[in-house]
């Protein structure tokens, strides 16, 4: 339990110690809330063009839901957390290489994934920040409804979600160690989820061979869940489904994120690149 409680607290601090760094520098702490916003209404204005107005009877009919702004919001709310993997826990340890201090974190007397642990603890607080902060401006511009029974479920949606993709961010951040420009796999691996989850569109329009590709990915489970208690979305999944797929995921992909990160630290030591900018 001693040893539980020490890791507990290097996680929280390599968390305050974020916090403490992004707070530092104001414009981009606020740019970040602001910024969701950005790459959200195209998506809005889009549909908009495309269907006329807000509500589509042919969304509808495949999906059970005819808001479009509420059906393109839960879905691009929920993949905020992509970020969080790709991006955020992905550049952890570049981000400290650049501070110069990757090599005094290194030799903490703690193992290395309580650095990358500590990352997605700050990740998700700030992410989810974000997401509140988002959800509170758009539901109210928009007048959307959701509903509340279910609450419990989408939780743990989510939760099982966040986990998955926490084995994605610590394979990027593995990554980072060997590959210095680690923003090729964050691009390339973003890009692609975002493609096949079902955010603005529903799962049914993608290809097939896309269709099969998106069943491999926590975010499908987590959108389609979260919509179809928030929203009524029909489920072509069974919901008892979903929960052991996003369990047996999560457990697929972080066995794999870290091994491939305890991989590439002993790789690093070995090659004595740690340190090379």
């Amino acid at each position: 339990m001693s040893k539980i409680a020490h890791y507990l607290r290097a996680i929280n601090a390599e968390n305050m110690k974020e916090w403490r760094i992004e707070w530092k520098y104001k414009p981009d702490f606020i740019r970040q809330f602001l910024e969701p916003f950005v790459y959200l209404f195209p998506y809005f204005l889009y549909g908009y063009a495309l269907l006329g107005g807000r509500y589509s009877s042919h969304l509808k009919s495949i999906t059970g839901v005819d808001d479009m702004v509420a059906y393109t919001f839960i879905g691009y709310l929920i993949m905020g957390f992509l970020n969080t993997a790709c991006w955020a826990m992905g550049s952890s340890l570049r981000k400290e290489q650049w501070y110069g201090t990757l090599e005094a974190i290194f030799v903490a007397p703690v193992p290395r994934w309580v650095y990358v642990a500590g990352m997605a603890l700050h990740s998700t607080c700030h992410q989810g920040l974000i997401m509140v902060f988002q959800a509170f401006l758009i539901t109210t511009v928009f007048a959307l409804v959701f509903k509340t029974t279910g609450i419990f479920l989408v939780l743990l949606i989510v939760v099982l979600m966040l986990m998955g993709l926490y084995g994605l961010g610590i394979m990027v951040a593995g990554f980072t160690i060997g590959m210095k420009q680690w923003w090729v796999i964050s691009e390339a691996l973003s890009t692609l989820i975002t493609v096949v989850t079902p955010i603005a569109y529903p799962l049914a329009v993608l290809p097939i061979f896309l269709q099969k590709a998106a069943l491999f990915l926590p975010t499908t489970y987590g959108i389609i869940g979260v919509r179809h208690f928030l929203l009524g979305e029909k489920l072509a999944i069974s919901l008892p489904l979903i929960i052991f797929r996003l369990i047996v995921i999560l457990v697929v992909w972080l066995t794999v994120g870290f091994a491939l990160f305890i991989f590439m630290d002993r790789y690093g030591r070995k090659k004595g690149i740690l340190s090379l900018y």
